[in-house]
């Protein structure tokens, strides 16, 4: 138990270490071992078949067997394991101001993909997956978009008031850090990339791979991705600490029949917020 808790200590002081001004710093400085294992891009299983870098689920299907709940109760937020309610860092949180840094620029390189969706019944969401590719890098830094998902309403909040929803991007570097970029979704015009999302929804717990149709996750983001960014966790158990955040200044619009028809399958699927135990919160200049 010693060992966890120096383990648990010294990550948390990396991460601050990382994120207190963060200003541009060499590649490589903040490089954190957790979750998720090394994997080199095009690496194949035993059977020949390309391995995906999905952090939660395996292919094909899972039972409807949820560990967890978004409800107060014996599985609710409050018992939540792991680092859920002892950690120090932990997301999502009310962002009230960011210090504006000359901090390194998201550069993403999305390209279009073959729709992968599941609809995750065990963690309360639709999720779309991405083959292996390093499609984003901070700096000289690496990371693979494994998936994306939604949440309703969104997690992190503005100024005390959280989105509609939210679209989260999930990315991780080969040494085990993620990187989330969370999209706020505000009502307006009908989004051409959800409505093809949401035609695919496959049965709770199931996965499909649709044949012919392709997705470009660059266009669920903004056209301006200013961002506000903070170190924190996954908002799921076990709530690890080792999440570089990123939350979009700007919205993407769906409709309000496209809003309506998620909360059909998922609602209420935002953690609670967490104090931000004055982490730096930092903005680009």
């Amino acid at each position: 138990m010693w060992r966890n808790q120096v383990f648990g200590l010294s990550l948390r002081v990396i991460l601050l270490t990382c994120f207190s001004g963060f200003v541009a710093a060499p590649a490589g400085n903040c490089q954190v071992a957790q979750t998720p294992e090394k994997v080199e891009p095009g690496q194949h299983g035993e059977h020949g078949q390309k391995e995906h870098h999905h952090l939660h689920m395996v292919l094909g299907e899972e039972k409807c067997d949820p560990k967890f709940t978004y409800e107060e109760g014996p599985l609710g937020p409050g018992h939540w394991p792991g680092l859920c309610n002892t950690g120090k860092m932990q997301a999502p949180i009310d962002i009230q101001h960011a210090e504006k840094l000359p901090i390194y620029d998201l550069k993403v390189n999305y390209q279009p993909a073959d729709l992968d969706i599941i609809n995750d019944c065990n963690q309360y969401r639709i999720l779309v997956k991405f083959p292996d590719n390093y499609w984003l890098t901070v700096g000289k830094k690496p990371y693979f978009l494994s998936e994306l998902h939604f949440r309703e309403p969104g997690e992190n909040a503005v100024k005390g008031k959280r989105p509609r929803m939210s679209i989260q991007f999930v990315h991780f570097s080969p040494e085990g850090v993620f990187l989330i970029i969370e999209v706020p979704v505000v009502a307006g015009k009908e989004n051409p990339v959800i409505k093809t999302l949401w035609e695919q929804i496959p049965a709770p717990g199931k996965e499909i791979k649709v044949e012919g149709v392709k997705i470009n996750p660059m266009d669920l983001l903004p056209v301006d991705r200013s961002f506000y960014r903070f170190p924190g966790s996954l908002t799921t158990p076990i709530c690890n600490e080792v999440v570089a955040w990123y939350v979009m200044e700007n919205p993407i619009e769906l409709s309000e029949a496209q809003i309506a028809e998620y909360t059909k399958h998922y609602h209420n699927t935002a953690r609670p917020l967490q104090p931000s135990n004055d982490r730096p919160v930092s903005g680009r200049q």
